[in-house]
């Protein structure tokens, strides 16, 4: 028996052995991993970000700083505030916990106020973690419980969404084009009629052909076109009428560089160019006068300006112009001499008839002028 519980207690010393040596292994392989973070061994710094949402985003999910584990995200929190928008930023605070190395030196000294929180998917199952973009010297370093700004993207949710959306337009697309190819084959339509109407195939024939017969006929130079394109004598013209209006223009050029001819003394003379410039003086200072003199009208000045602006000549001009009237009215109506003179019927004929006895008695005089005149001489 005494021998059976010495083998016994060996046994427990080692099992208890290798049960102690497993745990060491364990701790040892978890905290080369990084899993396991040693108080005295690391320098834990608070991150805090806040997004709009955090699809799939766990407490306990990794941080990564360009992709590179640097921490774990230990809370998330909605906020104390109801936001205004849903796609507001400050919907959800995420409390991270930072505790890499990076390059032998804390990972916390990488991450700056300009640095930016990204969700980011981190497999195929849908889990998600924090991403967060190096700083820049620009931006200051980051302390204990500082906050850093973050990044929207769209989630995997609405991916999908989105692909859904596609595919519901791309059946609608392919439906559309389904129903445009039956019509067309079924030649309905504009481009229906164009693929399937016998007609407009034999039209289209005939014009190709017709195109070619024309075109043929261009380069056995038939016709006005095909003598244009091909007959030497008509292109020799044309090039010694190219010639001479090259000559002309170079002589025209060289009148007015020298200031020869009309051309060339209209440009180079300067004679005609102080004449004009008097000219056009004259002109200014005639348009300025007339400017005066329409100032002054404005103003009433002068006769002109008088007649214009004065309201009592107004008034004496449309006074007349009443009288005047008036006085048609009567006139139009038979009143007064003048009145009766132009409308009396009885008084136009005396006067025709006295018209006519003058005549006659004019006519009578001198046909016999002794009849009417007598001459007594007496003498004493």
């Amino acid at each position: 028996m005494p021998q059976n519980k010495q083998t016994s207690l060996s046994e427990l010393r080692v099992g208890i052995l290798v049960v102690v040596s497993l745990a060491i292994l364990i701790f040892v392989i978890f905290t080369v991993s990084g899993d396991i973070k040693l108080p005295w061994m690391t320098t834990t710094t608070i991150v805090r970000t806040r997004m709009s949402s955090v699809d799939g985003l766990r407490v306990g999910a990794e941080v990564r700083l360009s992709g590179r584990k640097v921490g774990s995200v230990r809370q998330i929190l909605f906020g104390r505030d109801i936001p205004s928008e849903v796609t507001s930023q400050s919907n959800i605070e995420i409390v991270m916990q930072i505790d890499g190395r990076l390059d032998g030196r804390p990972a916390i000294e990488r991450i700056r106020t300009d640095s930016l929180a990204v969700l980011k998917g981190a497999g195929v199952l849908g889990d998600n973690v924090i991403d967060i973009t190096p700083g820049t010297a620009k931006g200051s370093p980051i302390r204990d419980g500082d906050y850093i700004n973050s990044v929207a993207q769209k989630s995997v949710g609405d991916i999908i969404n989105a692909a859904q959306t596609a595919v519901t337009n791309l059946n609608a697309i392919s439906e559309d084009i389904r129903t445009m190819t039956g019509n067309l084959r079924a030649g309905k339509g504009t481009m229906g009629k164009f693929l399937n109407d016998e007609a407009f195939y034999l039209d289209l024939d005939r014009t190709v052909r017709q195109a070619e017969s024309l075109i043929n006929a261009f380069r056995q130079g038939e016709g006005t076109v095909g003598k244009l394109l091909n007959d030497p004598a008509l292109y020799n013209e044309a090039n010694q009428t190219v010639i001479r209006l090259r000559r002309l223009t170079d002589q025209i050029s060289d009148q007015v560089d020298n200031g020869k001819g009309t051309i060339g003394k209209l440009i180079r003379d300067e004679e005609i160019y102080n004449r004009a410039n008097s000219l056009l003086k004259r002109l200014d200072d005639s348009s300025n006068r007339l400017e005066g003199l329409l100032a002054r009208v404005e103003r009433g000045e002068g006769n002109l300006g008088k007649l214009l602006k004065d309201e009592k000549l107004y008034a004496d001009a449309r006074d007349t112009i009443d009288k005047l009237k008036s006085i048609a009215t009567g006139l139009e109506r038979g009143e007064g001499t003048a009145g009766k003179l132009l409308k009396d019927e009885k008084l136009y004929q005396n006067l025709n008839t006295m018209s006519a006895e003058i005549t006659k008695l004019l006519y009578d005089f001198r046909q016999n002028p002794k009849k009417y005149l007598s001459v007594r001489v007496t003498i004493f």
